[in-house]
């Protein structure tokens, strides 16, 4: 789908309380980002399809509480699902909830054994480097590059200013570079 422009999805968003359509098309638009945000931070896919459902009911019930002035509506939505993914953890008391799970998306040919291979080698050095970060920074990962979200509105968010996101990114991300080039994998490959 197409990128909305503010004035469209203000008009859906005022809309989608009355017109259902209006609810589905802002749902079509945001069900990607904020399915693969839950599917980062819950490896279940089944608790990630309930969890996303939940979301998604609590926006429709809770849509006419959206007040632009306060902050932008993806960061009001992803505010949502974070306290969805924050209250499933704490009903089924696990103290350590980052999932890293990733998903590969093939295309109609079969894959070469040898890349699935050095994929799911990649993944398991990608896995472990990233639980060195901190919970802060693979949240801001997560938000980043699972859900797609601007560092405007994850610094809204993660309630810190925008450079302050940028530099956390940086920071993280160089980390991450350093970890898996001392384990000798190839980040540029």
């Amino acid at each position: 789908m197409a990128m909305l422009t503010q004035a469209q999805e203000t008009s859906l968003i005022t809309r989608a309380n009355d017109d259902g359509s209006a609810f589905t098309e802002l749902y079509n638009y945001y069900f990607p980002r904020v399915y693969n945000y839950v599917h980062y931070r819950v490896a279940d896919s089944h608790v990630c399809d309930d969890l996303t459902s939940q979301i998604f009911e609590k926006l429709l019930s809770r849509l006419s509480y959206y007040q632009s002035g306060k902050g932008g509506f993806s960061v009001w939505l992803f505010s949502i699902a974070r306290h969805t993914i924050v209250d499933y953890y704490r009903s089924v008391t696990r103290t350590h909830h980052t999932s890293l799970e990733f998903t590969v998306d093939l295309i109609d040919s079969e894959p070469d054994p040898s890349d699935i291979v050095a994929f799911n080698e990649t993944q398991q050095h990608l896995l472990k480097a990233l639980t060195s970060l901190t919970q802060r920074e693979r949240e801001i990962i997560a938000l980043k590059f699972w859900s797609g979200s601007s560092n405007r509105d994850i610094a809204r968010l993660a309630g810190i200013s925008e450079s302050n996101t940028a530099v956390i990114l940086f920071r993280a991300m160089r980390r991450l570079r350093v970890i898996l080039e001392s384990q000798g994998m190839s980040i540029y490959g």
